[in-house]
């Protein structure tokens, strides 16, 4: 009887080559500081890589998290893709992947070292030892990437070999359309990758053909024969996000320090050589401002723990959370930078304080270029949508500056033109002057503010 079972049944692999590539700025902690406060994990060669621990269990999440009941109703064979333990059984992961390794023309200038703050929301000010750094890999840096899959085709079943072929469409639709983010500070635009299509193979080798057995051992991929994907799994994350062209009106500066003496106190940030407005900064604005419309409206802070999360330096293991908003990093083309000498003034005399000479370079904007900002909610509920509209608000006439000296005017924008997509509804167009919107724009967007107003804390905030 096992024997005639045995006939039924053939195995087969999947292999999927190909290469990712990071178009933000990527930081895999290693947890040393050797090099900064928090240093880049590297391989024996001095080279970043992405481990395969990091690359699976973020698939994993934004698979399991987010996919609908189609996925659901193949849990039997999800368990065993992905593997389990039990007290008395147990299977390994028919999903493998290798470590995802740096390019060979990688260049050592392509890790740099980041300035950071902690700010005291409360105070505006940076918290007491707030200062950090942190190194990160630049935009373009390509990982190559190695997948393979295993099924078993059962005859006249054939949910598992169906199940994985549909695993490796999903996966291929997540990489390709960017909806996987790696590393450290996601949330700040950090570590978003895409899967170059020119780079991708997948190949299919069947274990009751020969042949197919003996070339999937030796690795001769040329001789092997193109798989078949399988329909992506949907994967509804449920959208909240806002798209907006600004102006800036005066200048900006987010601070990044040098030490050779012959630089600028202070000068812009940069990546690969040009200006970016970081979604770090933006989002410490932003989460200033929140908590300050929170406060003033007399709602729960749960409403900005939910949204931002939350890092707690003592109990870091019981109270930490992740944030659902994602602000991506701007690259700011094309703005000039100019050094500017300043002095600090003792305000009780009037007169200049000894050796308090600094200087810097702000961004300056000329021939109204324009800034993108970009903010994106998953699994938005719409008191939150609400607080971010009057953030939105707030951005689009100047009463939030983002960055450095906004005490001398730097850092305020004026809103050009906001698209605002709720998940899969119409998008909401806003140009220029708030006043002349249409009517149904104005009550749609003033029921998501009502929602805020109307929030209790005994709300589920994660359902």
């Amino acid at each position: 009887m096992e024997s005639m079972e045995e006939k039924k049944s053939a195995k087969g692999r999947i292999v999927f080559i190909g290469r990712i590539r990071n178009l933000s700025p990527l930081h895999i902690g290693c947890g040393s500081d050797d090099r900064s406060d928090l240093d880049v994990l590297r391989d024996e060669n001095g080279k970043p890589f992405i481990p395969a621990t990091s690359f699976t269990g973020i698939l994993k999440h934004a698979i399991e998290s987010s996919a609908n009941s189609d996925y659901k109703k193949y849990s039997k064979y999800a368990k065993k893709f992905w593997g389990f333990s039990e007290d008395k059984d147990g299977h390994q992961s028919i999903f493998r992947c290798a470590d995802l390794v740096c390019q060979k023309n990688f260049q050592e200038q392509n890790i740099v070292i980041r300035d950071g703050i902690r700010i005291d929301n409360r105070a505006g000010m940076v918290r007491d030892k707030g200062k950090y750094d942190y190194e990160i890999v630049e935009p373009g840096t390509a990982f190559d990437l190695k997948m393979e899959f295993a099924y078993e085709r059962t005859e006249p079943d054939k949910k598992e070999e169906e199940f994985v072929r549909r695993m490796v469409g999903t996966i291929h639709f997540l990489l390709k359309n960017r909806h996987i983010q790696l590393g450290a500070k996601t949330n700040s635009g950090l570590g978003e990758i895409k899967l170059l299509e020119n780079k991708t193979k997948v190949y299919e080798f069947d274990f009751s053909d020969k042949k197919d057995v003996i070339r999937w051992l030796t690795r001769s991929f040329s001789q092997a024969k193109s798989a078949s994907l399988g329909t992506s799994f949907e994967i509804n994350h449920r959208l909240f996000t806002i798209k907006a062209k600004f102006r800036l009106k005066n200048s900006l500066i987010i601070r990044s320090y040098s030490e050779d003496p012959e630089m600028p106190d202070a000068v812009h940030i940069k990546s690969l050589d040009k200006p970016v407005l970081t979604g770090t900064s933006l989002k410490g604005a932003i989460r200033a401002r929140a908590e300050r419309i929170v406060r003033t409206i007399g709602k729960s802070e749960s409403i900005i723990t939910n949204l931002f999360g939350n890092v707690d330096d003592e109990n870091r293991s019981q109270n930490a959370q992740k944030g659902r908003i994602q602000i991506r990093e701007s690259v700011l083309s094309d703005f000039i930078s100019e050094l500017q000498t300043r002095i600090k003034i003792d305000r009780f005399t009037s007169g200049t304080i000894e050796t308090a000479l600094f200087d810097t370079m702000p961004l300056w904007s000329e021939h109204d270029k324009i800034v993108n900002i970009e903010i994106c909610v998953q699994k938005y509920k719409d008191y939150e949508a609400g607080l971010l509209l009057l953030i939105l608000k707030d951005l689009w006439t100047g009463d939030l500056a983002v960055g450095g000296e906004k005490n001398v005017g730097r850092g305020v924008f004026q809103g050009v033109k906001a698209i605002i997509q709720c998940n899969n509804n119409e998008p909401i167009i806003i140009e220029n002057d708030l006043n002349k919107l249409d009517h149904e724009i104005k009550a749609t967007l003033q029921d998501y503010v009502k929602a805020l107003t109307h929030y209790r804390h005994d709300e589920k905030s994660n359902d």
